[in-house]
């Protein structure tokens, strides 16, 4: 029977043993994710233990059996204070593993480590070091030192603190790490009996370990947690970051995700958005989720959820990261921008028809005015054809702006080198076809070369002198061209007519229109699209007539 007993305690010994190694080398996978690099240690620590009580229960050499067993003393040692690294790395408070009280801690085992090697110098850790066979193994018996108890203790309070930061886990994070953490700190229960058993001598063989054996079901529980689950594909890391970003203040959809693309959490917009009934759902990949993967949402900026109410959002994606500055994440946030896309299109269907539809049918309309008016001799009728004429001329004039603005707002930005003298010419030139009585006077060097888009500056000053023109009595406009101090260039446009309705400029400066405060004038919210699309300035003024400045950004 004692036989049977025998083989059956170095048999779990080294079944724990080998299945440690066989859980190091699967982790190995992992290494560089949050914790995963304390635990490898935890369980190296492990392994010491195991198999170096499994040899020293087959030796009697009194010598070698002395130093098995301080190996063994090595390795429980380091497993408390390391598991406690791998708990706080873990759960995302890793910045407590660089402070000083965690380096006292390590202190520990290895003076531990130092003493135990040394043992025949000194008998610091134990003494009155003596062989016994129970069960026909090697057993050893002797006092153990201060030290030693202090040793026992602060890996005994190291692992018991690490396995309640894993219950605080389980708590704070309901069922998402649940079972990991669960299986994490029922698996310190058997190694701690034993320890409890082996100091404090309690049952009928103090002479033997049980600490090493009992470490097979501690083994097999930390198989099923990184595993049979996924302790290390999702941490409580990318949560804790997440909290920082006040996961659940948002009003919109919003979900956290970890470094392998995976939703740890998501708030309840996005629950109800995504008809996520179960936490215990997750951790699930984006792609699952959502129906694309992270990267498209991305990079498309937008996702489309739902079927025939489907609903458009913009996506906002921010870097999760530790207090290391390590990325351990990201933050995804849905607007909705539904409403907003609607009248995109609708305007957009509504500008089509007025830039098309408009100038066809006012083309139609201006040609019969023109039949009207050449064909009667009634002067009665053709003050009205001249008026039809006159609308649908002015008609025609803004749809043709709208559709200049249009064709140059659609296309890229073309920022190129221009001549100032030729662009003002060619300005000029075009406007007194429309105005062969008006005066243009241009004020530039010959010199002057400016870097911007000669299409929207055109647009902005063609429209600026012909408003110049069509309000004025004098049919006067200026335009000038000069250089700043500090390398900016500005296209000043005056007039000699009276002030510009406030009433013109006031929603242009607030940059919106009302129903009771609107322009007349397209061509001026032309003018300021033009300005803003080349990152420009506008100023209104006047002095003794209006004075528009267009202030380009730096020419250097």
């Amino acid at each position: 029977m004692f036989g049977l007993v025998a083989a059956v305690f170095v048999f779990a010994t080294l079944a724990a043993g080998v299945g440690t190694i066989g859980l190091v080398w699967y982790l190995d996978r992992h290494r560089g994710s949050a914790g995963a690099n304390w635990f490898i240690a935890t369980l190296t620590a492990q392994v010491l233990v195991t198999l170096s009580y499994a040899v020293a229960m087959l030796v009697s050499q009194p010598t070698a059996r002395a130093y098995l067993e301080a190996l063994t003393w090595s390795g429980l040692a380091w497993m408390g204070p390391l598991f406690m690294g791998f708990a706080l790395e873990y759960t995302g408070r890793e910045r407590f593993v660089h402070t000083y009280g965690f380096g006292l801690i390590l202190l520990v085992p290895t003076v531990t480590t130092a003493l135990a090697l040394t043992h025949p110098y000194h008998g610091l850790l134990w003494q009155g070091f003596e062989l016994l066979s129970p069960f026909g193994l090697s057993g050893a018996l002797y006092t153990i030192q201060p030290w030693g108890y202090l040793a026992v203790a602060v890996t005994f309070a190291a692992a018991a603190v690490g396995v309640l930061l894993l219950v605080e886990t389980t708590l704070a994070y309901g069922t998402l790490y649940r079972r990991e953490a669960a299986a994490i700190a029922l698996s310190t229960v058997f190694p701690a009996i034993g320890i409890v058993t082996w100091v404090l001598r309690i049952g009928p063989y103090p002479e033997l370990n049980l600490t090493p054996a009992l470490l097979l079901p501690h083994s097999i529980l930390d198989a099923y947690a990184f595993v049979g689950t996924h302790m290390f594909e999702t941490n409580p890391t990318t949560q804790r970051a997440a909290e920082r970003s006040a996961l659940d203040d948002l009003e919109d959809p919003l979900f956290a995700v970890d470094t392998e693309q995976q939703v740890v959490n998501l708030n309840d917009r996005a629950e109800t958005l995504f008809g996520v009934t179960d936490d215990d759902l997750l951790p699930v990949p984006v792609e699952t989720l959502v129906g694309t993967s992270l990267d498209v949402m991305r990079e498309v900026g937008e996702i489309t959820v739902g079927g025939p109410d489907s609903r458009i959002f913009a996506v906002s994606y921010t870097e999760l990261t530790d207090t290391h500055d390590t990325v351990v994440g990201g933050l995804v946030v849905l607007y909705d921008v539904t409403a907003e896309r609607q009248q995109k299109q609708q305007l957009t269907v509504l500008n089509r028809v007025l830039r098309h539809n408009m100038r066809n049918e006012m083309t139609v309309i201006k040609g019969h005015a023109n039949l009207i008016r050449d064909e009667i001799d009634d002067e009665r009728l053709e003050l009205p054809a001249e008026a039809i004429i006159d609308s649908s001329e002015s008609l025609l004039s803004i749809a043709e702006k709208a559709q200049d603005f249009d064709r140059l707002r659609r296309r890229d930005p073309q920022v190129v080198e221009v001549d100032a003298v030729d662009l003002l010419a060619d300005i000029r030139a075009e406007l007194l076809d429309g105005f062969p009585d008006a005066t243009i006077d241009l004020d530039v060097r010959e010199d002057t070369q400016m870097q911007t888009d000669p299409g929207l500056l055109t647009v902005a000053l063609s429209n600026l002198v012909e408003n110049a023109l069509d309000h004025g009595d004098e049919s006067y406009a200026s335009v000038s061209i000069s250089q700043t101090q500090d390398g900016r260039a500005e296209c000043v446009v005056a007039d000699r007519n009276d002030r510009i309705n406030e009433a013109e400029l006031a929603p242009i400066r607030a940059g919106d229109e009302t129903q009771l405060e609107h322009g007349s004038s397209i061509g001026l919210w032309i003018v300021t699209w033009s300005v803003t699309a080349m990152n420009a300035d506008i100023d209104f003024d006047y002095d003794d007539g209006n004075v528009v400045t267009i202030t380009l950004p730096d020419q250097r």
